[in-house]
């Protein structure tokens, strides 16, 4: 089944981009080419749990003593409660359905604590707030916030003080500030193409630059990385700094054919995020020429980024780590210099890394 996933999420991201784009190159952002450092990563603990069923484990979010994991396709609830560090099952919620106080698809889950719990909803352009008692295992619906007309389709969002970060779709931005009930107070940014866009073509463009995000409220630090070809965006909130790196595979790729745009480079970053003194991405690289050659050989590709990569707070980067296996969603303890990683291609719901040299 979740092999069949892989597949499904590959088609998903090809049909995603409609629309038109004349382009023209013009080499203007500024590259990195290799990490000062490579190691390889040694796995410390496989944790599983018996008490729930998890077919596609898509994200962790940790909090204090608070752990929940999103299934990005479950049978019943998209969401998992455990307690941390000892990953005792507390409660399963956000039922999967169409029902009023249900969930038609959830995209991601941030913590701020038991009683403010938040997930967002794409299809029902909604982020909701859940309570969640460890002790007594209930779980409680406690406020939905219904997004911005204006904003397309939102695939990911940061909680703030103030209200969320949300990415932008329409190819004008990059990101909106959001207030408390989900209304634009500012859109910042533009896609850091060097390609020339034409009008039409500026949904298509945001689609191929979708990009995963974090935002660390302590430092200011919010970072956005490409889920396509090898890009990273750092915007400092504080102090009002932005700068873009590219890789080494550069910009995401797609060309037209008959009015949808299709990915021609490759899977890129899968995670992003940002701690007190660094940046850390899970980054795959694998082309979609061998992606689908592998398929029409019967072949599945396991999904997810096999290296974890280490930025600084303004993009340069640090470390490359070599993991061994591909994860998906990830938490860095660095007081603890854990890394921990869904794992979707086997029976535990996390991997556990040891950072420590």
């Amino acid at each position: 089944m979740r092999n069949n996933l892989t597949f499904i999420l590959i088609y998903s991201i090809a049909t995603l981009f409609l629309g038109g784009c004349n382009s023209v190159s013009k080499e203007v952002y500024p590259r990195y080419a290799d990490f000062p450092e490579v190691r390889t990563l040694s796995q410390v603990k496989a944790i599983s749990c018996d008490s729930v069923y998890l077919r596609y484990p898509y994200r962790v979010e940790i909090k204090d003593s608070l752990a929940v994991i999103l299934d990005l396709h479950p049978e019943s609830c998209f969401l998992h409660a455990f307690t941390y560090p000892d990953w005792k099952y507390v409660v399963s919620f956000g039922r999967r359905g169409e029902g009023p106080d249900e969930i038609l698809s959830a995209e991601r889950v941030r913590i701020i604590s038991p009683d403010s719990v938040w997930v967002l909803d794409s299809n029902r352009r909604q982020i909701t707030r859940w309570r969640i008692s460890a002790s007594s295992g209930n779980v409680e619906r406690a406020e939905e916030i219904l997004l911005d007309e204006r904003l397309i389709r939102t695939l990911d969002f940061c909680k703030t003080n103030e209200g969320f970060l949300v990415t932008d779709y329409t190819g004008n931005y990059r990101y909106h500030v959001l207030d408390a009930h989900g209304q634009i107070k500012e859109s910042v940014g533009s896609i850091p193409t060097e390609k020339v866009v034409a009008d039409d073509g500026r949904m298509a463009l945001a689609q191929a630059w979708r990009s995963f995000m974090d935002y660390n409220p302590e430092n200011g630090v919010l970072a956005m990385v490409t889920q396509l070809g090898e890009v990273i965006e750092v915007f400092n909130l504080k102090t009002g700094e932005h700068r873009e790196y590219y890789g080494p595979h550069g910009e995401p790729l797609f060309h037209i054919s008959q009015g949808y745009g299709l990915p021609i480079g490759i899977m890129g970053f899968h995670d992003v995020k940002v701690t007190e003194h660094l940046i850390y991405a899970v980054f795959q690289g694998i082309s979609f020429k061998k992606i689908a050659r592998s398929e029409k050989q019967g072949i599945h590709l396991p999904d997810g980024g096999s290296k974890l990569y280490t930025f600084t707070l303004t993009g340069l980067p640090v470390k490359c780590y070599e993991l061994g296996k591909p994860v998906c969603g990830i938490w860095v303890d660095e007081v603890k210099k854990l890394f921990l990683a869904t794992d979707v291609f086997t029976d535990n719901l996390i991997t556990r890394f040891d950072l420590k040299k």
